[in-house]
């Protein structure tokens, strides 16, 4: 039993360096020739369009429309993975974008807020991939804008 144990606790480490290698962050981007978005840029790619947000660590997908006044609608495309649910990284963080009650496009940041906590993304974007850093989280790459939507 004991070495099972042991087994497991090395299983999940192991997991947890793969998934903790394979996150997108900063310095990754602008390796890769990334260019952070201004403020006309974003603006124009959301205000009153129809866009997709998918949410990099628990994978759930979803479609939003942002308002010129900041409202967001959203819609649950795809659920979160099942498996997120008991990460610690992924309860101790305030939601991506969409539980935003109100956005405003600033200094080529979206200063977002939930009503308690309020925070800011920078989007970088190559071609058609669209990737968004919130100061909150430490340089890591949380969200992906896609603009086409299938």
């Amino acid at each position: 039993m004991k070495s099972k144990i042991i087994l497991w606790v090395i299983l999940n480490l192991i997991i947890t360096f793969a998934i903790a290698e394979t996150k997108l962050s900063l310095a990754s981007l602008e390796k890769q020739d990334y260019k952070q978005m201004t403020s006309i840029e974003i603006s124009e790619m959301l205000l009153d369009k129809t866009v997709r947000l998918k949410d990099l660590l628990s994978e759930a997908v979803y479609e939003i429309q942002i308002k010129k006044d900041g409202s967001i609608k959203r819609k649950m495309i795809t659920e979160k993975n099942p498996k997120i649910l008991t990460s610690v990284e992924y309860s101790a963080r305030p939601a991506v974008l969409t539980e935003s009650v109100k956005l405003l496009i600033k200094g080529n940041k979206i200063i977002t807020t939930d009503g308690l906590r309020t925070y800011m993304s920078t989007l970088y974007r190559k071609g058609d991939m669209i990737f968004g850093v919130r100061d909150i989280d430490h340089e890591t790459v949380n969200f992906q804008i896609i603009i086409k939507i299938p």
